[in-house]
């Protein structure tokens, strides 16, 4: 095996174009001088004669030309003179040892193989031609008596020699055409690295010019990009001890809170498991009155086969938004507190006027409509003040037994008076619960923003019910109502501060869209859970 792989390995170095003339000259008067030497050592008289001392001299002129001459940097056509030379040595050794060393005639295959290469199907009719005249020809003429055995005796080498050079042509076809298939795969491919690199530079670049952070992480939670922004707020949680941490050594904060975020609720965690989120607010760093505060978002990233492949996760730095807002409910909360004490004491002067038996009925009528809408106002500054309150966690729960039953019906029996001048009917559906630990001034003010919220929006002849029940170990507090409605949209911003709906914008229904904001952080503040369910009109 080996050996058929050298001897194929050598005789493609000798059909090769790109192989140098020298070298396949020496191989081949390599073979020719050995043959000569092996016959040498039996018939000694076969060399000596004038005629293959002629063969070994054409032998030595072809191979110095081949080692003199740069036959490549020629034109193809003069690539034939040295197999020709070739040729016409085997012809002479042949004819000087023809009625012993008839084989020799295979060596003509060598230069057929070699001017094949080098001229294709022109260099095939050339070696025909060589083989016919110089070997061929001659010895049907020095035939006694011709025949037809005679004349296929002696164009068997020339049919040889045809037929390797046609294979040796197709084989180099064949070839040229893979290897120029070859360039052209290859050129493609490079054009395509140069242009995913091109492309990948150009996303590197956009990446790194945004102001958001922006990190990718791999189906199993290794960082595979995050952009110059992204590395600076890592460094900014980052521990002062510890130059390169993970995320679960970073400083991650609650923000307004000192309390540490655990590991499982860090942005980059939850992408890691596969959640989807927006707008995780997220405080970075040691606490401190500046410490900022960015915005997470997350997405799930999905290959061409429909399999999740990693996540995005983009940090955006809401800061100075959170300190805008953050100076807005102060200043909310002051003026709220402000107006309060001046409020409380218009109220009170105004019930003092009208206990006065001498006011005209007139008067007294005025002194109502004041007192009404200070009572409003009041209600609204007491709002904004809970809901500050709220915010800021500053409030804690003031926990008794208590049942939520009672506080319904209380809450109930505080709107009864405003549902009967609205013309609409307060049903009450209370069932008895069990005592709990309950804050019931705040629980009562959350069903009563409820109620009032029914009856803003419950035209005359309506029904506005509240009603209680006990389900699986869970207290159930409902109030439904027969009103105009809302759509899905509406509905999703329902509990949002200072939202209103675009029916409540466009009519004189009063309100200020604090009521049910203040109302979903008391039943949260609980640990209960608050939901609206609606339909339009």
């Amino acid at each position: 095996m080996d050996v058929a792989r050298s001897l194929s390995h050598r005789l493609a170095r000798i059909a090769s174009p790109t192989s140098g003339t020298g070298s396949k000259q020496l191989y081949f008067a390599a073979l020719l001088v050995g043959f000569t030497a092996l016959v040498s050592i039996s018939r000694p008289e076969l060399v000596l004669t004038a005629q293959y001392l002629a063969a070994l001299s054409v032998l030595a002129l072809a191979t110095v030309l081949a080692l003199a001459i740069r036959w490549e940097a020629r034109r193809p056509a003069w690539g034939a003179v040295v197999p020709v030379l070739d040729m016409g040595a085997v012809a002479l050794a042949r004819d000087a040892a023809r009625d012993h060393t008839i084989a020799i005639s295979l060596l003509m295959l060598v230069p057929t193989l070699w001017i094949a290469a080098r001229l294709r199907r022109n260099g095939v009719l050339i070696a025909v031609a060589c083989t016919s005249v110089m070997i061929a020809l001659p010895s049907l003429v020095r035939t006694s008596h011709i025949d037809s055995l005679a004349v296929a005796h002696s164009l068997l080498l020339p049919f040889i020699v045809l037929q390797i050079g046609m294979l040796t042509v197709g084989a180099l076809t064949v070839m040229d055409g893979r290897n120029q298939q070859l360039a052209e795969a290859l050129a493609e491919q490079e054009s395509l690295l140069e242009s995913a690199a091109a492309s990948e530079q150009l996303l590197e670049n956009v990446i790194d010019s945004v102001d958001v952070g922006i990190v990718v992480v791999d189906r199993d939670g290794h960082d595979v990009l995050m952009n110059r922004t992204q590395q600076r707020i890592h460094r900014l949680a980052a521990p002062a001890d510890n130059d390169d941490p993970n995320e679960s050594q970073l400083i991650l904060r609650y923000p307004g809170s000192e309390l540490p975020m655990p590991p499982e609720q860090r942005p980059v965690r939850r992408a890691v498991l596969q959640e989807t989120f927006s707008n995780s607010l997220v405080a970075m760093g040691p606490p401190r009155r500046e410490a900022p505060v960015f915005s997470a978002s997350a997405r799930q990233v999905i290959d061409h086969r429909g399999e999740r492949s990693g996540a995005v996760v983009v940090f955006s730095d809401v800061t100075s938004y959170i300190e805008t807002v953050r100076s807005q409910e102060r200043f909310v909360a002051s003026v709220s507190h402000e107006l309060r004490t001046p409020l409380t004491s218009v109220i009170g002067y105004l019930e003092l006027a009208q206990d006065d038996v001498d006011l005209s009925r007139e008067t007294a009528s005025y002194l109502q409509v004041a007192q009404r809408n200070a009572d409003q106002l009041l209600l609204i500054v007491q709002d904004l003040l809970a809901d500050q309150v709220a915010r800021s966690g500053t409030e804690k729960l003031t926990l008794r037994p208590a049942r939520l039953s009672e506080i319904a019906q209380q809450a109930a029996e505080s709107v009864a008076l405003r549902a009967e001048e609205r013309g609409i009917i307060l049903e009450r559906r209370i069932v008895e619960t069990p005592e709990l630990p309950l804050d019931a001034q705040r629980l009562q003010q959350a069903v009563g923003n409820l109620l009032s919220n029914a009856l803003k929006y419950t035209p005359r002849g309506g029904t506005v019910c509240v009603h209680t029940m006990v389900e699986d170990h869970h207290l159930e507090l409902a109030v439904t109502d027969t009103g105009i409605g809302m759509s899905d949209q509406e509905q999703t911003n329902l509990f949002t501060d200072y939202y209103r709906t675009e029916t409540a914008r466009n009519s004189d229904i009063p309100g200020h869209g604090i009521g049910l904001s203040l109302t979903r952080r008391i039943v949260v503040a609980h640990n209960g859970q608050i939901s609206v369910s609606s339909r339009a009109g």
